[in-house]
């Protein structure tokens, strides 16, 4: 079994261990969903910010998960939790980072490079983010971020059959759409 394919919960064990290859791993495979998140509280300018701080504070945290194999919806409620306290006073705390979070920064590269959007087709895009969250945010990871429907359901915290009811629904809602505007 490769890194890429480890269970969560083996590398979130890992992670609390020392192992900051296992940590970056799972930055990797949920970065995408935690910015998307970040921009729907927060908007597009201080996503990045606020992901990175999401991420940075669920490192730190890790050693308290309770339940490792749910990393998904743990991180999903740190990255909303930390959305709704985001403030123009804080973005000033951004530049007092402890050593202990530049550290990181270095060691772990996918925590600082900034998310590459897959921004495809502007009208889609435009149609997406025209469409309820519930549907819009399960098409974005899925299609755009092509992150696996399992993936999508741990993060939302919602099971398997409602990401899959709604990408199936949101999908049949964008085809109504693109259809009117064409």
């Amino acid at each position: 079994m490769t890194p890429s394919e480890s269970p969560d919960e083996l590398l979130v064990i890992e992670a609390i261990l020392g192992n900051l290859e296992a940590f970056e791993q799972l930055v990797v495979r949920y970065r995408p969903a935690v910015v998307r998140l970040a921009r729907t509280i927060v908007g597009t300018d201080d996503a990045e910010d606020v992901a990175q701080d999401s991420l940075l504070l669920a490192f730190k945290a890790l050693p308290t998960i309770e339940e490792p194999r749910r990393f998904a919806a743990w991180l999903s409620a740190i990255t909303r939790h930390r959305a709704l306290r985001f403030s123009k006073s804080e973005r000033a705390q951004l530049s007092k980072r402890v050593p202990l979070d530049e550290a990181l920064l270095e060691k772990i590269e996918a925590l600082a490079k900034p998310l590459a959007e897959k921004e495809r087709d502007d009208e889609m895009l435009a149609a997406i983010d025209n469409l309820p969250a519930d549907y819009a945010m399960p098409l974005k990871l899925r299609f755009l971020d092509e992150m696996p429907l399992k993936r999508i359901a741990g993060f939302m915290g919602v099971p398997l059959s409602t990401v899959k009811w709604r990408i199936h629904h949101g999908k049949k809602l964008l085809r109504a759409k693109v259809e009117t505007t064409s």
